[in-house]
């Protein structure tokens, strides 16, 4: 499978705060990716570089085996973005502003764009300045999705949609995206968006990615760890790969990764009285990948 993005050393200051420090990503073709990372982490600031609303200091962004430039604007007509405010010429109605994105994507689909206007209950006639924040979100994606991307951008988009819709655009619309090729970049801080579509999970915070890796394995090998001893926690108890670690007398919780038998077998030979282990939520894994970074900054 062959990769539809590549980023490489990406790095991106404004001022003295530095945002992003020598960046990797690779994304490959027909693949939901979620980029994790609370407010003010650079997922945005990453999100307008790859678009070319913002240069670079240093790095290199390559789409489809082509470098792409600040300046550039060609590729564009293959991606769709939808951010968290879009903005729209207000005086415009709905048709309009079709009307006019129409003429900058060769595979803009009518059909398609008039399916989605009904599916959101959108009217043509409709003028933008009257429509509510949820509506224009709405019609962001309906404009994003009328130009049948091969790849698929969102920073943060679902925040003003109401419950339906969105769960509409997480379970059906995106994943019948994929379906057909597309490749998805879910840039957000909320996580529950995230938990029941994504395929490759990468984790911001630093200004670089401390976490990336397919999403099923970081499931199936983040486990919580509670263990209770008959005195006090043995001296020495010190296990690789914690992110967080709880010590209440007797008592130990820790988040392991990537959990194995090795660890397993480490621990049964502290001979705890009782051990649970079980597996965690996008949640969870997400604040115990932060905390375990915190703790070794």
């Amino acid at each position: 499978m062959s990769d539809i993005l590549e980023v490489q050393d990406l790095s991106k200051s404004f001022g003295r705060k530095r945002v992003l420090k020598n960046f990797n990503l690779n994304l490959k073709k027909g693949k939901i990716y979620g980029l994790l990372g609370m407010n003010g982490t650079g997922k945005t600031t990453f999100v307008r570089m790859v678009m070319g609303i913002i240069p670079s200091d240093r790095g290199a962004i390559i789409y489809k085996g082509r470098e792409v430039k600040f300046n550039h604007s060609a590729y564009k007509r293959e991606i769709g973005y939808i951010p968290e405010d879009p903005f729209f010429y207000g005086f415009m109605t709905v048709s309009e502003l079709l009307n006019l994105n129409s003429s900058f994507y060769p595979k803009w689909n009518e059909g398609k764009a008039d399916e989605y206007l009904q599916r959101f209950s959108l009217e043509r006639k409709s003028r933008i300045d009257k429509l509510s924040r949820g509506m224009k979100l709405k019609l962001g994606l309906i404009v994003a999705l009328a130009a049948e991307p091969e790849f698929l951008i969102l920073d943060d988009p679902t925040s003003g949609i109401d419950v339906p819709t969105r769960q509409d655009f997480m379970k059906d619309m995106i994943v019948e995206l994929c379906e057909t090729g597309v490749t998805v970049l879910f840039a957000t801080h909320l996580v529950h968006e995230l938990e029941r579509i994504v395929d490759h999970l990468c984790i911001l915070h630093g200004g670089k990615l401390i976490l990336d890796e397919d999403y099923q394995k970081v499931k199936d090998q983040v486990k919580k760890v509670a263990l209770s001893f008959a005195d006090s926690i043995p001296e020495g108890f010190e296990i690789e790969g914690v992110l967080k670690e709880k010590r209440n007398g007797k008592r130990v919780e820790i988040v392991v990764y990537p959990w194995d038998e090795e660890k397993e077998r480490k621990i049964e030979a502290f001979s705890p009285l009782h051990r649970e282990i079980e597996s965690l939520s996008l949640e969870d894994v997400f604040s115990s990948f932060v905390s375990g970074h915190k703790k070794n900054d």
